[in-house]
């Protein structure tokens, strides 16, 4: 580990821990920009045995990264969210079948409160629900065409709290994810990936409810300051959920290629893998080397020291499994 180029010095304690996993990891869940910024990140996933991304991408890029980067990525195509709320139902199918022809099998959605700010159309937060019938052809063309569908449900519940006031602006966390569990019922064929453990590692019991009654429903493990923080205060109830769903629950970092509006590169990247190596194969107490302003930056590591059959499911087998056809 010590043998990493560019290391930053803060994270020596991290570099010299002894990790318990050597296998391939599949990164589930990064976006991607510009090749010479792709190849910087790989210079430093590769050390970490980052073996095949799901790369979320905005237009049809697929011949061009695909031959620059052979065997590397999976795909998925960022919907373009505006649309959602401007154009008719048989407009969105056709945005759907466009991308499958591409060779996109997988979509990527964002419904965070924050889409209220980005959007044009001064929007009440109930329109941004997955309960809102404009999204219905989105969804039901998905389902036909077998695709599966990456979606940011909702943001942590600190965020709630301090940022997202007043609540008649951006609505409250707890409708964005029983608008979510509704659409569960209402579409049991298609194949779903609840970014950020479904948006709520705060609440595992309702989650591992979730992933009892829909067994279409998938979780990734992006981000690595969300899911530290949240972890820290209930370490056995994270085991054990870990434990009940490590066939469900697919590795990824949402690390953005190119990112420098958080640290700098490359210790934005060294930062994220070795806080998630930290997190899942060790059983170590350290302080989280990423910013948490939102916590005071008091955000700490505690360790699940996972076991190698866990690690080697929720780092490949899972995505492996589910994005064998795509």
């Amino acid at each position: 580990m010590s043998s990493f180029p560019n290391l930053p010095a803060s994270l020596s304690s991290f570099a010299s821990l002894s990790f318990n996993y050597s296998g391939p990891k599949f990164d589930s869940h990064v976006h991607l920009s510009s090749i010479d910024e792709i190849q910087t990140m790989l210079s430093v996933s590769d050390f970490f045995n980052i073996r095949k991304i799901l790369g979320i991408v905005r237009g049809n890029r697929i011949s061009e990264l695909s031959s620059s980067f052979p065997d590397l990525f999976t795909f998925a195509h960022f919907f373009p969210m505006k649309s959602l709320f401007s154009d008719s139902p048989s407009q969105i199918s056709s945005f759907v079948d466009d991308f499958y022809s591409q060779g996109f099998t997988v979509l990527k959605t964002w419904f965070s409160p924050r889409l209220l700010d980005y959007t044009d159309s001064h929007l009440d937060p109930d329109e941004i629900y997955f309960g809102n019938p404009r999204f219905s052809s989105l969804f039901s063309r998905m389902e036909e065409l077998g695709m599966i569908l990456l979606t940011h449900i909702a943001d942590p519940d600190l965020l709630y709290e301090t940022s997202y006031q007043p609540s008649s602006k951006y609505g409250s966390k707890e409708a964005y994810l029983s608008s979510f569990e509704s659409f569960l019922s209402q579409y049991p064929r298609l194949k779903v990936i609840g970014a950020h453990l479904a948006g709520q590692p705060e609440h595992l019991d309702r989650l591992s409810d979730w992933l009892t009654r829909f067994p279409n429903l998938y979780v990734d493990t992006g981000s690595a300051k969300w899911m530290a923080r949240e972890f820290a205060y209930q370490k056995d109830k994270v085991l054990s959920f870990f434990s009940s769903f490590s066939d469900r629950i697919l590795y990824g970092t949402d690390i953005v290629s190119g990112r420098t509006n958080r640290e700098p590169i490359p210790a934005y990247y060294y930062n994220r893998y070795l806080s998630f190596q930290a997190l899942f194969e060790t059983d170590v107490n350290l302080p989280l080397p990423i910013p948490d302003p939102e916590n005071d930056n008091q955000t700490s590591i505690s360790g699940l020291n996972l076991s190698s059959e866990i690690l080697d499911q929720i780092y490949w087998k899972n995505a492996s499994s589910l994005f064998k056809d795509a």
